[in-house]
């Protein structure tokens, strides 16, 4: 299928052919009017060629191919939780940030043809990718994240609505946040309940995982060494009624294996299945029609340089 990038340049056509009418260019020998049907077609019609060649060139013409992977099917708002807690050693040896990380780097690479945010939230949301296909830029912008203590807490709330945000203008027919915390939220003006109707109002579905024991103790490591077990408040009555909500679904992940098993079903869940428009990209068709009309130029050009120097014959008008 063929598209015009600057279809509006078409209008040019209007004023072009009636000067290219208007001014006939004469063809034929210098001395006589064309006599041939071939010299009359040529002096009608080849200007007026010409100059549709060129105006097509100039609107852009372009051939669009199917690409694999160009156009989101499904567009991921990830919203990580930075807060201090998430150092918790759950299964003992890999925290539950280290895990985060590693389990959605994996999740990211496994679905090449979607799109992804990124929102660390902690006591306020800091966007860290906004929506983009660019999945090498994800996977450095995840490998480069530390837990800043300076700005602990937990602000669900907030951070879904940038999460809504990020999402709004999509144009995918699926959008999705993915919401990974492990605590209860005790910052930020927003509740998470008042951002999960904007998400249900915007037609975004929200798949929450709560991360660490059900009890909320775990095992945390010290500044000056050691370990030491401490308690936590949950968030897991909360997160599933943002996911019911929406329309998403409720994970909980005791430890690495169990998140590992939660981000699986969660891409169980959001397969890239949905009918969309087939993805393309622009092939320039330019350059063609520039070629054409170089080579309709051709003998006008020489038949100029023949005659380049003669008067004008008796029936050309001044």
């Amino acid at each position: 299928m063929m598209e015009l990038r600057h279809p509006y340049l078409l209008l040019l056509l209007v004023p072009g052919l009636w000067l290219s009418i208007r001014a006939m260019y004469r063809w034929g020998i210098p001395n006589t009017k064309p006599a041939s049907s071939f010299a009359r077609w040529s002096a009608n019609l080849l200007p007026p060629m010409i100059l549709t060649v060129l105006v097509l060139a100039a609107a852009g013409p372009e051939w669009r191919l199917a690409v694999r992977g160009a156009a989101p099917v499904v567009d991921f708002a990830v919203l990580l939780d930075g807060s201090s807690s998430m150092k918790a050693l759950d299964d003992g040896k890999e925290s539950r940030w280290d895990a985060a990380r590693r389990l959605l780097e994996s999740f990211i690479a496994k679905r090449p043809d979607d799109r992804f945010a990124i929102v660390l939230f902690s006591a306020h949301p800091v966007t860290l990718s906004p929506l983009t296909a660019d999945h090498s830029r994800l996977l450095r912008v995840l490998a480069q994240l530390n837990i800043d203590a300076r700005d602990d807490g937990t602000a669900i709330g907030s951070g879904l609505m940038t999460g809504v945000r990020r999402l709004a203008d999509s144009p995918a027919r699926s959008r999705v946040i993915l919401l990974l915390t492990d605590g209860a939220q005790n910052r930020g003006r927003v509740s998470a309940l008042e951002a999960a109707a904007e998400a249900k109002s915007q037609g975004i579905r929200v798949h929450t995982v709560a991360i660490g024991k059900a009890s909320g103790e775990s095992l945390y490591p010290l500044e000056g060494g050691g370990r030491a077990w401490l308690k936590v408040d949950t968030y897991p009555d909360t997160l599933k009624k943002i996911s019911a909500l929406t329309g998403g679904e409720a994970f909980a992940a005791d430890d690495p294996a169990g998140l590992a098993r939660s981000l699986q079903a969660i891409g169980t869940l959001e397969k890239t299945v949905l009918p969309v428009d087939p993805p393309s990209e622009g092939e320039p068709l330019a350059q063609w029609l520039l070629m054409v009309a170089a080579v309709l130029t051709l003998p006008l050009a020489l038949d100029i340089f023949r005659k380049r120097g003669r008067k004008h014959p008796a029936w050309v008008e001044p």
